[in-house]
């Protein structure tokens, strides 16, 4: 993948597709990115040769387009995921040993990753406030500005997905 600003956003679709929302439209309400985003960042994924679209026919004879992930988009997945996991952790590290400067730095370069720790669940929400909390740290410097699905009910679908908050037994501070 491209790396860039777009990044965060492009891993996220990528994720969406992996679990199975494979139209534009449930990725944009998984997600809470935009239509015209998402729309973007496919063509984009398809471009790379990491997700391929595929024509089905649906009712009534109408033409359904479907997203899958390719081989080499699931590599790049677990790449990220791998990569993300790594960064969480060393989060959780700081915060434990209390090094704050360190923590405020990794919290701000991670800034427009926190969605898509959130969507993979790689992170939940409670564990992160509660490390901000700890370091004194004021939460609204370290979230996105918009958080996808801000608007509307995070993880509420209809799909039976969304956001995954985590759980609490992953790590201990």
């Amino acid at each position: 993948m491209v790396g860039s600003e777009e990044e965060p956003k492009d891993v996220m679709v990528l994720s969406a597709i992996a679990k199975g929302y494979n139209t534009e439209e449930k990725i944009a309400k998984a997600t809470g990115l935009s239509a015209f985003d998402v729309a973007m960042i496919v063509e984009r994924l398809i471009l790379h040769g990491l997700i391929v679209k595929r024509e089905k026919k649906g009712l009534l004879g109408r033409r359904k387009v479907e997203l899958t992930i390719t081989e080499k988009g699931d590599r790049e997945l677990q790449e990220r995921r791998f990569e993300l996991e790594q960064k969480w952790q060393r989060m959780v590290m700081l915060a434990e040993q209390g090094k704050r400067q360190e923590f405020e730095k990794e919290a701000l370069s991670m800034k427009s990753w926190i969605p898509i720790m959130l969507f993979m669940g790689i992170m939940d929400m409670m564990m992160w406030m509660t490390m901000l909390n700890m370091m004194n740290l004021a939460q609204q410097d370290y979230m996105p500005e918009q958080l996808p699905g801000a608007g509307g009910d995070m993880g509420e679908t209809g799909e039976g997905g969304g956001w995954d908050w985590g759980d609490f037994g992953d790590v201990n501070i």
